[in-house]
């Protein structure tokens, strides 16, 4: 498992829930000058292995699920999952 503190945004390319957050992640960084990075699992099975190993702390915030769009906190090892609000995202990446 990686030791970093990323912020990352597992994301499905052709995913229509992760292509309306988009704006949202844009958004989000340019308010809080952090980055989010967009790890596509779907065509990537490098990024879907850790996505898998993150999976329990995803299925938790998730309602049990591993699905896509899905964000972990590397820092805090939580999760968020959905068409996250733009407050709930900056709640999940600065506590």
């Amino acid at each position: 498992m990686s030791e970093s503190n990323r912020l990352i945004w597992f994301s499905g390319r052709e995913c229509v829930h992760c292509k309306r957050l988009r704006p949202v992640v844009e958004q989000f960084e340019a308010e809080t000058g952090l980055k989010i990075t967009e790890m596509e699992v779907w065509h990537n099975e490098s990024n879907a292995k850790l996505m898998r190993e993150y999976g329990d702390a995803i299925r938790k915030a998730c309602g049990g699920e591993l699905g896509v769009p899905s964000f972990y906190n590397e820092k805090t090892g939580k999760s968020v999952c959905g068409n996250v609000a733009l407050d709930k995202l900056k709640k999940w990446a600065t506590e």
